[in-house]
């Protein structure tokens, strides 16, 4: 992506402003996306989602549950005066 945006934007022979700059980065992009390929198994990708985050929760709750509850401070032992 990165070359054909160079390739489209090296006609440019004077840069007015960052617009500028911005619309010729985005044409090369635009035409850098028709090269682009699907992920093999981007169709399962939101399945994928839903199973790290159930993944994660159940971690996260089982963290919770394990974590030792902080026990009041004991007691000290009297010494004779």
């Amino acid at each position: 992506m990165i070359e054909t945006v160079r390739r489209i934007s090296r006609n440019v022979k004077r840069w007015q402003n960052g617009d500028m700059c911005l619309r010729w980065t985005a044409a090369g992009m635009l035409e850098a996306q028709t090269q682009f390929r699907k992920i093999i198994g981007h169709g399962d990708l939101p399945k994928l989602a839903v199973a790290v985050e159930r993944d994660v929760a159940v971690k996260r709750t089982a963290h919770h549950v394990h974590t030792p509850i902080a026990t009041a401070a004991p007691e000290v032992a009297a010494t004779p005066a």
